[in-house]
């Protein structure tokens, strides 16, 4: 094949972040937005050594799945990926790239329980950070497109709360009222780079972050004024001083200029203090699905003693405190641990215990003091387990292991680690990133 062939297959399958793959004299070319059994006209675009890529000329057999997306910018912005597909076809498809990764990267047989979808899935972020930009002598705010650090304005995203987008919105004119231009990457000049928030879904509290180049930004406390005056649900603002060149969005220095910089949000019944870097769970109804799966497949008693790796703010640790007779949180992040601590007090919850280290180091401290624990809950960041962890695991052996990640195919890397030792017995996809070709799973 080369360059602007034009052939015509049907879609056999999906790659991890939801392109869809036809075969052409055996071999694959990866199509945006084409869906499972399609049928379509494909010009090539792109020829490399194992595979080509290639866009819809023609749909010849359009899936009774594929529906028409709510988003004006879905095509110029990279941050949703499957929203041309039904509620169905994203199951299909999330449940697929699970089996997938389990059968081709752990080499397990196990099947692969269909995904738990948003029955809503839409406005369900409550983390949102928004970049902004110039076009002219105009502020602009909007998200990145795909693969670029060109930013496509829109100011109501269909998976971001209502809250992130009105209050971003609002600081945009703001910024251009007052003339606080946004920070340019090239030359070093301006203050915005980034405006995030955080939002309660139960608490309705919201928290507003100016991310600045500088820490002098001009006319800030009008509006800061402004924004307090005009809404309620704001809770507290905070001003992020970023003087990096790098695409790290957070800086160290930290400056309250409203409220306490903290909000507050209830999960399972448990209340947690939230602050501007605390890890908290994107999608608020989704996370308690996951949740109460994780809770349910360990299977607790009143004796077993816990470890929750990698806890971030106790989220879990406190939800399934009250069935066991002890968990242990370790978490890197101080910040996290700190909200933790305070989290189990605000709760009355007294057989939690918060320590500040690195997950490896914790497990391994505990084979040496030939620590018990009856079950190790254990939620990473994307990168997966470390190998250090992941050997003191097998050290400490566990009697069950619940593993849920934002990553399947790290999980099941390390899954390939475990197995030797243990049986998998259970795998539950669950959609918390609905629009999108990301999967939670248990």
């Amino acid at each position: 094949m080369k360059k602007k062939d034009i052939i015509k297959e049907q879609c056999v399958d999906y790659t991890h972040d939801g392109l869809g793959i036809v075969k052409h004299e055996g071999i694959p070319v990866f199509v945006k937005y084409l869906i499972l059994d399609e049928i379509a006209e494909i010009e090539i675009i792109k020829v490399l050594k194992s595979y080509c890529v290639g866009r819809i000329v023609r749909l010849i057999k359009a899936s009774k799945e594929r529906v028409t997306p709510v988003c004006a910018v879905y095509k110029q912005c990279g941050g949703c990926t499957l929203m041309h597909m039904s509620t169905v076809a994203q199951q299909e498809f999330k449940t697929r790239r699970a089996q997938s990764a389990m059968t081709h990267i752990a080499h397990i047989d196990n099947e692969v329980n269909n995904c738990l979808m948003d029955e809503v899935a839409f406005n369900y972020r409550n983390k949102v950070q928004v970049p902004f930009d110039m076009d002219d002598e105009r502020v602009i705010s909007g998200f990145y497109a795909s693969r670029s650090n060109k930013v496509i304005e829109y100011d109501d995203c269909h998976i971001q709360n209502e809250f992130s987008n009105r209050i971003t919105k609002r600081l945009k004119e703001l910024f251009n009222q007052y003339h606080v231009y946004a920070y340019d990457k090239i030359n070093h000049r301006g203050y915005i780079k980034h405006v995030l928030t955080r939002y309660g879904a139960k608490s309705k509290e919201g928290m507003v972050v100016i991310i600045a180049y500088r820490s002098n930004v001009p006319h800030l406390r009008q509006i800061v004024s402004t924004i307090v005056a005009e809404n309620e649900d704001v809770k507290t603002v905070i001003l992020n001083v970023n003087k990096r060149h790098d695409n790290v969005i957070l800086g160290d220095e930290e400056i309250i200029l409203y409220g306490d910089g903290i909000i507050h949000d209830t999960l399972l019944d448990h209340d947690y203090t939230i602050s501007m870097k605390s890890f908290y769970q994107i999608n608020p109804r989704q996370v308690e699905v996951l949740y109460s799966k994780a809770i349910e497949l360990a299977n607790f008693s009143k004796n077993d003693v816990v470890l929750d790796a990698y806890c971030g703010i106790g989220t879990i640790a406190l939800s399934l405190a009250d069935q066991v007779k002890k968990v242990y949180g370790v978490e890197i992040v101080a910040d996290a641990i700190d909200n933790a601590k305070e989290n189990a007090l605000r709760n009355h919850i007294d057989n939690a215990e918060f320590i500040c280290m690195d997950a490896g180091d914790y497990m391994e401290q505990c084979v040496a003091q030939n620590k018990h624990i009856d079950v190790v809950m254990v939620d990473p960041p994307r990168k997966g387990c470390s190998e250090l962890f992941i050997n003191q695991l097998k050290l400490l052996n566990p009697d069950r292991i619940i593993y849920i990640s934002c990553n399947v195919s790290t999980q099941a890397r390390d899954l390939t680690l475990l197995k030797d030792q243990y049986s998998i017995d259970y795998i539950q996809p669950v959609d918390m990133f609905p629009q999108t070709s990301h999967v939670e799973t248990v």
